[in-house]
């Protein structure tokens, strides 16, 4: 179809513009100084420009919200039949139909709203050629302009427009990023929440992506934000209680650009924030989160604070107040918290082993495992004595200590501790393989540190030829007698249970050799009994004044 047959005699065509997408679909639009035509594929449609009410720039999805629809469905989909690869993609491809924009038109006619789309920067030609007398006519007969260009205006116009809420979408993507955290918190106890940990950094994602399209929506059309629920409520009070409404937004001129101090606040404290948990993640430590959040908070609330500027100094006192009021609602409860995730534990120092002492001990086995980022931990020493005499034979008479370090951040009672000795020491037992005959003496005693401690002392025999853990064992001869201790003992400073665990063989002979053949090992005991009036407690006695020696202390979160 030719063009020209459509045009009235005194139309003329000023431009064709190519590639537009008219209402979602490829197109062509052609401005004469009369009219606009717009033509797609199947379609071809035009209207006088006198009859524009009023044109619109905006930036719209450029996916339709169609696809919205079909990535809800599979996100649900992926949720109900648990495939979390699913999940996170279709998250992904929601987040970017929200990013991915595209320049847009809008003009709206009396009975039809027109959506001109495109991406090589025409529109605003596009718009400014409508605008002018350039297309419309330079003169009346010839059309009617939507704006004269060349007209003069000595009054001041004032158009109202309220722009999109920003606030909403960045509270959201705060409070995702909060759960975030929380999870991330929680795995470092187990390692699970995983799943939720990506949820809500993808969740806060989307809503920050939410929020900077806002805002460059309402930056772009030179309007304020929509003011959020929070804002709109405390406004309501104020109006109710006749108090003049006044804007917190006092900037600075620093080198000839306006700062605006909440917003310099605000962005400051966000680096403080990332800054602290950066730290954290690196030392495995909630301490420099502490810090950082009390820190933070501070910053952010002295901007608010200082954004009020100027107003009466009543307002200001009040205002202040509240601000520090919240700032020390958060730290204060940070700060308690700083003392118990300080790292602390407890071991036997290395001038009572072996190296240094040349009594024969060693440790043998050690294990460390935190919780909560620094807020408890379990660690688990194991010290033997290598039972040799001082020509490097066995002597047949080793000696175990287990010692249990336990820091927890909450206070423990003390029934807590002998009820602990009492399962550790019957799980000992088992795994040993021991049976307890009598118990042979109880009491109190002060460590080093003077701490005081409680201890138990057993009597028993081997039921087995060797004692220790599958990584470290002695031989030893079935039925020997032995002793076997349990103390505890807290550190409150630290936040510490220590438990100690000692077992010392006292009579030992090795005539019954293990053969490995039940019926004839079984025999031999029979035939030739192990004695039992060779005593020998050097080094049970040992272990008996290695406990006390066992050294509490605090660690540097840093190292």
């Amino acid at each position: 179809m030719d063009l020209r047959d459509q045009l009235l005699p005194s139309e003329k065509l000023i431009k064709e513009y190519k590639n537009l997408l008219v209402e979602n679909k490829k197109g062509t639009i052609f401005l004469t100084n009369l009219r606009i035509f717009l033509s797609t594929k199947k379609d071809f449609w035009n209207f006088n420009t006198e009859d524009i009410i009023y044109m619109g720039r905006m930036n719209n999805p450029r996916f339709s919200w169609m696809w919205q629809v079909l990535i809800s469905i599979i996100i649900l989909f992926s949720i109900t039949s648990g495939k979390t690869l699913l999940f996170l993609i279709c998250i992904i491809l929601s987040a970017a139909r929200q990013y991915l924009k595209i320049d847009c038109l809008e003009i709206g006619l009396e009975n039809k709203k027109w959506i001109i789309s495109d991406d090589n920067e025409q529109l605003d030609e596009l718009m400014l050629q409508i605008q002018t007398n350039q297309v419309t006519g330079t003169q009346r007969g010839e059309g009617k302009p939507v704006v004269d260009a060349e007209e003069e205006f000595n009054k001041k116009i004032e158009i109202n427009i309220v722009g999109e809420n920003e606030s909403g979408p960045l509270r959201s993507a705060w409070i995702s990023l909060s759960f975030a955290f929380i999870f991330y918190y929680l795995n470092s106890f187990r390692d699970s929440g995983n799943i939720w940990l990506f949820v809500f950094l993808i969740s806060a994602l989307c809503s920050y992506i939410i929020y900077k399209d806002r805002r460059n929506t309402n930056l772009m059309r030179r309007v304020e934000p929509e003011d959020g629920l929070i804002r709109k409520g405390w406004y309501f009070i104020l109006r109710k209680l006749k108090i003049k409404i006044i804007k917190a937004n006092y900037t600075l001129n620093i080198n000839n650009t306006n700062v605006n101090i909440r917003n310099l606040g605000y962005v400051i404290s966000s680096i403080i924030l990332l800054l602290a948990f950066t730290s954290t993640h690196i030392n495995s430590n909630l301490i420099p989160m502490l810090f950082g959040i009390s820190l933070a908070i501070s910053v952010y609330m002295a901007g608010r604070c200082l954004a009020g500027i100027p107003r009466p100094r009543n307002r200001m006192i009040a205002r202040s107040f509240v601000c520090t009021l919240v700032a020390v609602c958060v730290i204060i409860p940070c700060l308690n918290i700083v003392p118990l995730c300080e790292p602390a534990n407890a071991l036997l120092p290395a001038t009572f082993l072996d190296n240094e002492s040349g009594n024969g001990w060693k440790k043998s086995y050690s294990q460390v495992d935190e919780y909560g980022l620094g807020l408890a931990s379990t660690s688990i020493y194991l010290y033997t004595d290598d039972a040799e005499d001082e020509e490097g034979n066995e002597d047949g008479y080793p000696a175990i200590l287990f010692v249990i370090v336990l820091k927890m951040p909450f206070e423990i009672d003390e029934t807590v501790p002998l009820d602990i000795l009492n399962d550790q020491f019957q799980k000992m037992a088992i795994e040993q393989d021991i049976e307890l005959d009598s118990e042979l003496e109880s009491g109190k005693r002060k460590t080093n540190q003077g701490y005081e401690t409680e201890y138990v002392i057993y009597n028993g025999t081997t039921k087995t030829e060797k004692i220790g853990t599958d990584e470290v064992n002695y031989k030893v001869t079935k039925g020997s007698e032995s002793k076997y201790i349990g103390e505890v003992w807290k550190a409150p400073e630290y936040n510490l249970l220590v438990v100690s665990m000692g077992i010392g063989i006292i009579s030992s002979e090795t005539i019954n050799e293990d053969t490995g053949i039940e019926p004839i090992d079984d025999l031999v005991d029979n035939l030739i009994p192990n004695p039992s009036d060779t005593t020998d407690e050097k080094n049970w006695n040992e272990m008996l004044d290695l406990i006390p020696e066992i050294y509490c202390y605090q660690e540097d979160w840093n190292n």
